[in-house]
């Protein structure tokens, strides 16, 4: 089995590779270029996670160019080669709601998430004679969590701040804002799962179908690291694009590959 991974030096995608090379699959990494393009020829599968994944990047026009414009010539590439795709989607297009089904109504509210949402529209709008299979992430934590920077989550982010400030500084209402913890190891094996047993496209939604508040992993790393929390209100930049509650709708999930174990974000925490 032959497989390229865009975006494979980031952090999901160096979990990735790590996981298809334990299948003893030969695997390839791509990262994007403005002129430079993979041949997609040489693989069987092409697992793309490369993106600009920021939240609150504004620059419309690149964001398009690297997750629209990108995506758009790699499928095509891929049917054109008959090499199947997999690809990374975003519980993003969703928006604020409270249905997180994959035919439920989008409402992207950033760059970010109209590049995702527009990609998935088109895609199944296209003849194909290749799998498609696209996968709409919950909050995906894990291992190098670091390589995003600043646009790591929380978890990185209140773990490095605890071990070098002594403290834990979380926004008020925390308690309310709750999202679907997804580990990145149970991403990876769930793609290659995939490409193991499904015969088939679509999108699915990854997660694990439970819901924990930004303050009940705080207080489990400020109990882990014994510091204590300090509570800020949320900057107004944030307060415009942040979605109260994410949680993943699996009943599609399980329909196509079966119920699944899913890491719990505090076992991870404990580890």
């Amino acid at each position: 089995m032959n497989i390229l991974v865009t975006g494979h030096e980031g952090f999901i995608g160096r979990n990735m590779m790590a996981w298809l090379q334990q299948e003893g699959w030969q695997v390839d990494g791509y990262e994007w270029h403005p002129t430079h393009r993979p041949d997609v020829s040489l693989y069987d599968w092409v697992i793309h996670l490369g993106a600009i994944a920021d939240m609150s990047e504004t620059n419309v026009e690149l964001v398009m160019a690297q997750n629209l414009d990108f995506s758009q010539w790699l499928f095509n590439e891929c049917n054109t080669h008959s090499v199947n795709l997999q690809y990374a989607s975003s519980s993003s297009v969703y928006g604020n709601t409270r249905d997180f089904s994959e035919h439920a109504p989008c409402n992207p509210q950033t760059a970010y998430a109209w590049s995702k949402y527009l990609f998935d529209r088109w895609v199944f709008q296209q003849h194909n004679d290749v799998m498609v299979q696209g996968f709409r992430y919950f909050n995906v934590y894990g291992k190098w969590m670091h390589l995003r920077g600043r646009r790591a989550n929380v978890i990185h982010k209140w773990r490095t701040q605890a071990r070098k400030e002594g403290k834990i500084t979380v926004w008020t209402g925390a308690e309310d804002i709750k999202r679907d913890w997804t580990w990145v190891g149970d991403v990876c094996r769930l793609h290659i799962d995939f490409i193991k047993q499904v015969n088939g496209s679509g999108i699915w939604n990854v997660g694990s179908g439970l819901g924990h508040s930004f303050l009940d992993i705080a207080e489990e790393i400020a109990e882990i690291e014994g510091v204590e929390i300090e509570f800020e209100s949320i900057p107004l930049a944030e307060q415009s694009r942040m979605r109260i509650k994410t949680c993943a709708d699996l009943k599609l999930l399980k329909k196509t590959v079966g119920s699944r174990q899913w890491l719990n974000v505090f076992e991870f925490l404990n580890q």
